[in-house]
């Protein structure tokens, strides 16, 4: 499966959702490079399965506050007839970044259980692998260059760090985790809606990280970056915590 097939059932759902709901649900925007650390700014978003099988996508909550600092939420229970995903963590967050920054996440994974475990959607074509990674969208006019990828938007407004993940196994995270990713174009290490790399598209990851309207993390399953992922609640629950997250 190449990497734009890959995305198309990305796009056909979680994607859409975001386009949808971003801007109705409020929270502040910065224009700086000092991310606030506090759960009014953090938005969960999340699908489940209707019991007529249909997928709906919501803003679910803010996330609480971490007294001893960062952010975090419970993961939604991914189990029984009508499971729930949780598909970003987001920040609305304005600012112009070049490829001389860089992106830094610590996350940790705090489980009931050693054996507790996560599910990812099963349109990912393997519901036992999940995963959480950087993620970043802009703000640039609609070129109308993804109706390819399902969407009639703008393919260079939603970039994902491919190797800046962490893959869920059972219980909680060995210690905190950190995703890290530069932005320059040389390494090529982002990728569009349409699974186009940055390096390929050097002029447009340029203009979108100019740009930037939201920060954050998604979650997927095997090959999807963001159709959501939560806990097998027959096995116990977990609690998601970013610590930190900073541009550089």
């Amino acid at each position: 499966m190449n990497a734009i097939s890959k995305k198309v059932t990305l796009v056909l759902s979680s994607a859409i959702f975001l386009i949808l709901v971003l801007s109705s649900f409020s929270v502040f925007a910065y224009a700086d490079n000092s991310i606030q650390m506090v759960g009014s700014q953090w938005a969960v978003y999340e699908q489940n399965t209707l019991p007529n099988g249909n997928l709906h996508f919501y803003p679910a909550d803010h996330a609480d506050t971490i007294p001893t600092g960062g952010v975090q939420f419970s993961m939604p229970d991914a189990s029984g007839s009508s499971p729930t995903y949780v598909n970003y963590l987001l920040n609305t967050f304005k600012t112009s970044l070049t490829e001389s920054n860089t992106i830094t996440a610590t996350i940790n994974v705090v489980a009931s259980s050693p054996t507790t475990a996560y599910l990812g959607n099963p349109d990912g074509g393997n519901p036992a692998v999940s995963f959480v990674r950087l993620f970043i969208q802009a703000n640039l006019p609609n070129d109308h260059s993804a109706a390819v990828c399902g969407i009639n938007k703008n393919v260079n407004n939603y970039w994902w760090a491919d190797a800046a993940f962490y893959t869920f196994t059972p219980g909680s995270s060995p210690g905190t985790v950190t995703l890290s990713a530069s932005l320059s174009t040389v390494t090529g290490l982002w990728s569009n809606i349409c699974g186009q790399t940055s390096s390929a598209n050097s002029a447009a990851f340029d203009s979108a990280i100019a740009s930037i309207s939201y920060i954050g993390l998604s979650f997927g399953s095997n090959s999807f970056f963001s159709n959501g992922m939560g806990v097998d609640g027959t096995t116990g629950t977990a609690t998601f915590q970013l610590l930190a997250y900073t541009i550089t």
